[in-house]
């Protein structure tokens, strides 16, 4: 049996919720021959799938804290497991089988203030997960990464595993398509979806993705703010899971007078965030730092235009296809925000490109690339070679 942990499939869409979701979806049925175990969070919605060589348990506890891989090996039954995934990037405990971990970043390591939370918590957070991260590169047979950025990263804090670690770039699921202007129902039925979640705001722009600093989103209000402070009509959506950042956002947009104008969904469904980037203005996701690119790909699909840093593995997703901006320059964001909005043929450009660039990025193809590290490793343990221990 081989396990993989998808504990981050919940009500909110995240990078990490799509890349789960997408091994769940085909590995099932890339390998017949093998039973598959995906782990999910006790709220989790929905099924991930209905293939017979397939169950889901659902465990206890809270993913997203940081006790939780010290906890993961007694919280379901491991027997007969020959092979877990660590998906989330943080090496579990107490999981008796080869271990394979997908490390999205290494920041816990190289720049904790990027994640950590305020005071004591943060500072424990900070020790933990730089333990859990530094066990996984010691102790994981392999080490898939999303980007070129991530493998850089890790040979600069980790040389020695070089030879584990396998570049496997994220997919874009099916569902995540323009929308078909000629079709009248669907154009309708897009149009319902929008008005329900924003209140018939006419224009928006919009960010996906956690609450983090390193997401830079109190500099995107602030941008948003400049680009637009005599526009009204035009309205600033995150779709996030709730948090202090979200009570952050929200005081900064109060003081600067938009906050009937800024958006917070939490709870959004799949066909609902398409339904969002299909009528966007843009996505403008000034990240301090991006460990794939999710929120870029995913919006490039459905024909939304493009505003990123182009840092790190956002550049490697939309170099060429997407506005790039300096992040720690407002009013760089702020003159692509408006150049997006205003100046004719901007936003056809961007559009046409990032399509073009979605149709190389498959998430079957993604899962087929992980199914042939998999076999690695289950090679190397039926041939009795020497695994890294797991636990």
């Amino acid at each position: 049996m081989i396990s993989v942990d998808c504990r981050s499939v919940v009500a909110y869409p995240t990078g990490l919720r799509a890349y789960q979701m997408s091994l769940a979806r085909h590995l099932p049925d890339l390998a017949h021959g093998w039973h598959f175990q995906f782990l999910r969070h006790r709220a989790a919605p929905g099924r991930l799938t209905f293939s017979p060589n397939a169950h889901e348990v659902f465990v206890p506890g809270d993913p997203e804290s940081i006790f939780a891989p010290l906890r993961l090996g007694k919280l379901f039954d491991t027997r007969g497991l020959v092979l877990f995934h660590a998906t989330g990037g943080l090496f579990p405990s107490g999981v008796d089988a080869p271990i394979i971990t997908t490390i999205h970043d290494v920041l816990w390591i190289t720049d904790p203030q990027m994640l950590r939370p305020p005071g004591l918590r943060g500072r424990v957070a900070t020790l933990l997960c730089r333990r859990y991260l530094h066990d996984a590169l010691r102790r994981s047979a392999r080490l898939i990464v999303p980007s070129e950025a991530t493998r850089r990263a890790i040979d600069d804090v980790a040389p020695f595993v070089s030879d584990r670690v396998r570049l496997i770039h994220h997919g874009i699921a099916p569902g995540f398509v323009p929308l078909a202007r000629n079709d009248e129902d669907a154009v309708a039925r897009t149009r319902q979806i929008v008005s329900r979640l924003l209140s018939g705001a006419p224009r928006f722009v919009m960010d996906v993705g956690r609450s983090a600093p390193y997401r830079n989103h109190l500099g995107l209000v602030r941008a948003f703010a400049s680009a637009f402070k005599s526009d009204p009509s035009i309205h600033l959506v995150f779709v996030q899971a709730m948090g202090e950042q979200t009570r952050l956002i929200m005081r900064l947009a109060a003081r600067l007078g938009i906050d009937g104008r800024v958006h917070l969904l939490s709870g959004v469904s799949s066909r609902d965030l398409v339904a969002l980037y299909q009528t966007a203005i843009c996505v403008c996701h000034p990240s301090l730092h991006e460990a794939y690119g999710t929120v870029v790909a995913e919006a490039m699909a459905c024909g939304c235009p493009v505003i990123t840093s182009g840092r790190a593995a956002a550049g490697e997703v939309a170099e060429g296809v997407a506005q790039f901006v300096n992040p720690e320059h407002e009013d760089e964001i702020a003159a692509a925000l408006r150049r997006v909005a205003y100046e004719p043929g901007v936003a056809d450009r961007l559009r046409a490109r990032g399509l073009q660039r979605a149709e190389t990025l498959s998430s079957r193809r993604m899962a087929q690339e992980t199914w042939k590290v998999y076999e690695e490793v289950l090679d190397e343990t039926a041939a009795g070679r020497k695994l890294l221990p797991a636990a």
